[in-house]
């Protein structure tokens, strides 16, 4: 079973996509769900799950939570009972929330937390090796089809140190595009949101990307991407 587990609609900030037209370029692309983690928000999640009854493609929900070390999708059993991070940690706008403070919170609520981009430079407070001391994630996201591939590279090892499993996903925000260049397989079916914490909690499922890699700026990562078989339009599972 396919799943993007990170993607973007009109309810996080600076993100126009219409989360109907998501899931439907996602049934383009053979997806069978869509994991919608909005930004630091659920508030929309009932939202989500009615557009997801009418859909062919499942609907699940999760939170993009952006902190002072790195970006974490969590995953709730039940995401429409989870209290907003807003409510938990105040208001945002003068600093970043604490990971140290906030991913153990998050955890004893029982949500499942994945360690998003983590070495990503070009995103804000990107979470580096920081990611490797954590010991309440669930998975680390392998392929993410917005970062270069050197910094998914990175995830995968940091991933394989912690004995985790990875994930991959779109990312999608910015244009439907984007849609369909990653996902997760996961071994067994996933027909509800409590059913995807529990499998993500289990570990068996595998990152697959799709499509043309992430563009590459520096020559030497061009010709390290070219030793591992990367590029060309095909999907295929990343490393676990």
């Amino acid at each position: 079973m396919l799943i993007d587990l990170h993607a973007h609609s009109h309810l996080s900030k600076g993100c126009e996509l219409d989360p109907r037209a998501v899931l439907e370029r996602a049934a383009l692309f053979g997806l069978d769900g869509v994991a919608f983690t909005e930004t630091n928000t659920q508030d929309g999640c009932d939202e989500l799950f009615e557009i997801g009854a009418k859909s062919k493609v499942k609907v699940f929900v999760g939170l993009e939570l952006l902190t002072d070390r790195g970006q974490y999708l969590c995953f709730f059993p039940k995401p429409e009972l989870a209290p907003e991070p807003v409510q938990m940690w105040g208001s945002n706008r003068e600093k970043p929330w604490s990971a140290a403070e906030c991913l153990p919170k998050v955890k004893a609520l029982g949500a499942a937390i994945i360690a998003a981009r983590p070495f990503d430079r070009d995103s804000v407070h990107p979470a580096m090796d920081y990611v490797r001391s954590l010991n309440v994630l669930s998975a680390v996201e392998g392929y993410n089809a917005r970062v270069k591939q050197t910094a998914n590279d990175l995830a995968v090892e940091a991933a394989e140190a912690l004995k985790l499993p990875c994930t991959g996903g779109s990312d999608a925000r910015s244009s439907l595009d984007e849609v369909g260049r990653g996902a997760t397989f996961f071994k067994n079916p996933v027909a509800t949101q409590a059913q995807l914490v529990a499998e993500l909690l289990k570990g068996d499922f595998w990152p697959v990307m799709a499509g043309e890699l992430p563009r590459l700026t520096r020559p030497g990562e061009a010709q390290a991407a070219r030793k591992q078989g990367g590029g060309g339009n095909k999907r295929r599972r990343g490393r676990r």
